[in-house]
């Protein structure tokens, strides 16, 4: 990027235009949309943009699959893996409104300048308009400067070094290292032993921060600190971001019709929603488990240890039989849920069988196996006729990585598609967040028109235990195994 480029990122591209026509600083009150620099998290890297984009919109038109105003600007290098990315939101205060929900943002910037030397990143500084400078350079305006390596650490001795850089800017408040009124950030990026680390031009940017996210529901509500888990509970920081691509929040009524051990439930309820769940395995919702001190525990006691508002109701019921009367329609807010594909835990529905029941009490009843493709079928009809309009499914897809995204989705004439994002969980196995939103009232003649046209789900895979459980060998031989991005040691 040439330096004149440079100067008219950090400056032009800043402005907005107030009610009479002036050029002003952000101030989050004016109607066009300004432009950010978003610092990302390292991980999870197909759900960034997505994230975003369903937390920028939940309070805006919930009838519409529209960005609401966000788009991103391609990061310098060109990498779609890259964490700098520019993005415009509607206003400051939306840029805060999603720092405060999202789990992938580390933090937004006001960038006053960036270059590829300490040269060029303090001629563009120098290039700023100064009056959004001097705002900040008031005796009661207190500041810290943070000083960032991506890809490299920085030394104390080296960030002081880099702060007294900045004396010229005049900040005269007091210097505040907990909870100041301003906040610097000195960000250089610095891959040069990437770890696995995308390729990302060696830069370095300066800016206010104004906004930081907060990870501590991650903590909070992790699965260690758990009384009730199962084998295939859900990851905390999955749940919640599950959450955000269905729009949870408060007074939202949030269905998961494979509940299990209510992990999506736990973050539904964090955001004030109203939780309902079934499971096909009555012990799970009934009896739940003795732990090791030998004392009972259920699905429940995840609720109160964390203090929030318990479920509606969580009953036994059939995905493939939902339990609710064939003319009620428009009843959730969001259905989110894990259906099982067959790898920790196969698919089950429920079977008549022939023979007498001896205790209603005990009696578990008989299943059968059920495929992926049934039970795809029926959680988009669930979805189609029990969503309100504007309702969002959010649901996991078995997938292969290396395989076109357009190849492996789920359609529904009345469900558009809002987000297809991966994830990696080994060279031969990922799945995908697909994320629908119902866009028109369910017709069943349309519904049933579209089943017979066959437009629904073809697995890129005939059995996904066998792709799992392959041997390496044989991987290897039928190609399966692909070099995906690792950051230390990990899939991202």
């Amino acid at each position: 990027m040439e330096s004149n480029d440079v100067n008219e990122r950090t400056s032009n591209s800043l402005l907005h235009t107030a009610a009479d026509g002036r050029d002003c600083a952000p101030c989050g009150t004016c109607p066009r949309s300004v432009q950010f620099l978003c610092y990302f998290m390292h991980r999870l890297l197909d759900f960034r943009h997505a994230e975003i984009e369903s937390i920028a919109s939940l309070n805006g038109s919930n009838s519409s699959t529209e960005s609401n105003g966000v788009s991103f600007d391609e990061p310098c290098g060109g990498s779609y893996l890259s964490p700098f990315w520019y993005v415009w939101l509607p206003s400051e205060d939306s840029a805060k409104t999603v720092a405060k929900r999202s789990l992938l943002v580390k933090s937004f910037l006001e960038v006053w300048g960036e270059g590829a030397t300490w040269e060029e990143l303090l001629a563009s500084i120098q290039a700023y308009p100064r009056e959004r400078i001097q705002r900040w350079c008031m005796p009661n305006i207190s500041f810290k400067i943070l000083v960032d390596g991506w890809g490299r650490a920085v030394k104390q001795e080296q960030q002081l070094d880099i702060i007294n850089k900045f004396d010229f800017l005049g900040l005269q408040g007091p210097i505040k290292l907990q909870a100041p009124d301003l906040t610097l950030r000195v960000i250089i990026a610095d891959p040069a032993d990437n770890n696995g680390l995308p390729e990302v031009p060696y830069r370095i940017y300066f800016g206010r921060d104004v906004a930081c996210s907060d990870r501590s529901v991650i903590h909070k509500y992790g699965l260690p600190r758990r009384k009730y888990l199962g084998p295939t509970s859900m990851d905390t920081e999955m749940a919640f971001l599950m959450c955000n691509q269905g729009q949870v929040k408060k007074g939202d009524i949030v269905y998961d019709p494979f509940v299990g051990t209510g992990s999506i439930l736990v973050a539904a309820s964090h955001y004030g929603a109203h939780t309902f769940g079934a499971d096909i395995d009555i012990r799970i919702v009934r009896d739940g488990k003795v732990n090791k001190a030998g004392k009972r525990t259920d699905i429940w006691d995840n609720f109160r240890d964390y203090n929030l508002m318990s479920p509606v109701g969580l009953i036994r019921a059939d995905a493939h039989r939902p339990p609710f009367r064939a003319n009620l329609q428009d009843m959730f807010d969001a259905i989110i849920c894990d259906p099982p594909y067959g790898v920790r835990a196969g698919g089950k529905k429920s079977v008549a069988k022939s023979h007498k029941i001896t205790c209603a009490e005990t009696h578990i009843p008989s299943t059968d196996a059920y495929t992926f493709e049934e039970c795809l079928r029926d959680l988009l009809h669930l979805a189609a006729k029990h969503l309100k309009l504007g309702g969002r499914l959010v649901f996991f897809l078995p997938s292969v990585p290396g395989v076109d995204k357009a190849e492996q989705t789920a359609a529904h004439p009345m469900l558009a598609m809002v987000a297809n994002c991966e994830q990696p969980l080994t060279t031969r196995y990922s799945r995908r967040l697909i994320t629908l939103q119902k866009v028109q009232p369910y017709n069943a003649e349309l519904e049933q028109q579209a089943l017979l046209s066959e437009q629904s789900f073809r697995p890129p895979m005939k059995s996904i235990h066998e792709v799992v459980y392959e041997s390496h060998s044989k991987a290897q031989e039928s190609g399966g195994a692909l070099h995906l991005q690792r950051y230390r040691g990990k899939l991202v």
